[in-house]
């Protein structure tokens, strides 16, 4: 269990009265990771001031509202609540969602300027289990050149119209063998699939004729995989999920290849 605790020195910003008492606040920004959170106030021996039916020292939790970034929600007292108020012995359940804003806690005290913020303490309630990477590299062995090797979704190719004699994907953990490829012949049906690592093609043999991905379940049900292929004289074709890129010219041999596994 994660336990984070947030200190926040006191900076004034308010001054509402002239007297020994009077109310201060300070603020600071704090990202949290996606996840379900307690916030609490911890003790602190100071005597609660009530004012107007409000306990003092307290807590304002809400969050900044940026472009692209989704609210936190925070539950207390059995009711969610876009903006939470803490003090004395409250807590509250913070809901942090992916993408989420930064929360913004805001001390509030009343009383005489020698006075502590609130210990507000934070402690994360779950793990969030990270999915297993998944990618890939694409392997390539070009004519008069040798092999080269590339990233998911980069154009494997040289600088030079040269062909690509043999290919391989080397793939992470989470993929393994449940990424196929092959040459697609003149019929969908042509061409026997291979299990990454396997390799298509000789290095120093015929060029590869068009190339073709798929994917299996279970990863099929979760992430689709999208292709494309340069040839000499036809130009580019695209496919996804087992969708032949071959060019409909006879003799054309392919120059380029790219591939990349994405969610659903």
């Amino acid at each position: 269990m994660m336990d984070m605790s947030t200190i926040n020195s006191l900076a004034p910003v308010q001054d509402r009265a002239s007297g020994s008492d009077r109310f201060r606040s300070s603020a600071q920004v704090l990202p949290l990771p996606e996840g379900l959170y307690l916030a609490s106030v911890k003790p602190s021996g100071q005597p609660l001031r009530v004012v107007n039916g409000v306990g003092f020292p307290a807590v304002q939790i809400s969050s900044i509202p940026q472009p692209g970034t989704l609210a936190p929600s925070f539950l207390t007292k059995g009711e969610l609540a876009p903006v939470v108020w803490l003090s004395g012995m409250d807590e509250a359940v913070i809901t942090v969602p992916a993408g989420s804003a930064p929360l913004l806690i805001t001390n509030y005290l009343y009383g005489p300027e020698l006075q502590k913020c609130p210990d507000l303490e934070i402690k994360r309630l779950n793990r969030i289990t990270t999915a297993p990477a998944v990618g890939l590299s694409v392997h390539i062995h070009i004519q008069q050149q040798g092999e080269r090797h590339f990233n998911a979704g980069e154009w494997a190719a040289s600088d030079e119209p040269f062909w690509i004699e043999a290919l391989r994907v080397e793939v992470t953990p989470a993929v393994g063998q449940l990424l196929q490829y092959h040459v697609p012949g003149a019929s969908s049906s042509d061409g026997h699939w291979t299990p990454a690592p396997g390799r298509l093609g000789n290095p120093g043999g015929a060029p590869l004729a068009g190339i073709a991905f798929r994917l299996l379940p279970p990863l099929a049900n979760s992430h689709r995989v999208v292709y494309g292929a340069r040839f000499l004289r036809h130009g580019e074709i695209t496919g996804t999920d087992g969708e032949p890129c071959r060019s409909p010219q006879a003799q054309d041999p392919m120059i380029a290849v790219r591939v990349a596994i994405v969610p659903r």
